[in-house]
């Protein structure tokens, strides 16, 4: 998806401008993932950054080394009528929440407020939309292709699953059934085959037989007439309260 992104979004901005923007979302993904929620705060603050460069370049043939008045640039942009709708108003709309919600909580600044996973997490899927929508403005690559990548990028980031070369797996030791819960929570709105599920997760092959079935049986993952295994509201609801938890107990 990386490289679709980049590729596209490089035919309407520098090379260099496109990588650093989508580097910017990917580190701020990553440390979300990790728990590492003031860490990722200050790259959603980067990755907004990225976005209003990415916007005045369009706007004015030159992107700035960095945006030193935010609000600023904002009303400068909001002004420009030549502007798409998207690029006037939308997508600087959207970074502003991410803004807000990395200057509010202070992730730069000492203060009692901790942030939390539910800011982290606005924060992580408002980004995905932005860079979703400056792909459907500039893309060129095939529209099934775009497609895919524009519903990966809007996709709720699951905490604690990463990508190697292509494997997706948890990076963390967590219960078996928290962690096919993790699994399919990440690949909706698809499901997962069993197969699909053992070669992913890093557990036994009878622990993950035992935790499909006592999923199933709770209603927190549901098995398709094709066999597949999704996670259900209830698994869900189940899974954000974990993760919830686990945060709460790394903050303390």
């Amino acid at each position: 998806m990386r490289d679709t992104v980049i590729h596209d979004l490089s035919k309407a901005i520098p090379l260099v401008l496109a990588t650093e923007l989508v580097d910017a979302y990917q580190e701020l993904v990553a440390k979300h993932r990790k728990g590492d929620l003031e860490a990722a705060l200050l790259k959603g603050g980067r990755f907004v950054e990225h976005v209003l460069r990415v916007i005045e370049f369009v706007r004015t043939g030159c992107a700035p080394s960095e945006i030193k008045q935010f609000s600023v640039t904002i009303r400068d942009i909001e002004k420009d009528v030549t502007l798409p709708e998207s690029l006037r108003v939308l997508i600087p709309k959207a970074a502003y929440v991410v803004y807000n919600i990395r200057s509010k909580r202070n992730a730069i600044h000492v203060k009692e407020i901790d942030p939390t996973p539910i800011d982290v997490s606005l924060a992580v899927a408002t980004a995905g939309w932005i860079l979703a929508e400056l792909l459907r403005l500039y893309h060129c690559s095939d529209d099934m292709v775009v497609a895919d990548a524009m519903l990966a990028l809007t996709r709720a980031s699951i905490p604690m699953i990463e990508a190697i070369n292509g494997e997706i797996f948890v990076g963390q030791t967590v219960p078996t059934k928290n962690e096919v819960l993790l699994l399919l929570a990440h690949a909706k709105p698809l499901g997962m085959s069993r197969l699909e599920i053992g070669i992913s997760a890093k557990c036994s092959q009878p622990s993950v037989s035992k935790a499909l079935k006592e999923l199933t049986g709770k209603r927190l993952v549901h098995q398709a007439r094709d066999a597949s295994y999704f996670i259900t509201s209830a698994g869900e609801q189940f899974l954000e309260q974990w993760v919830r938890a686990q945060a709460s107990s790394k903050r303390h």
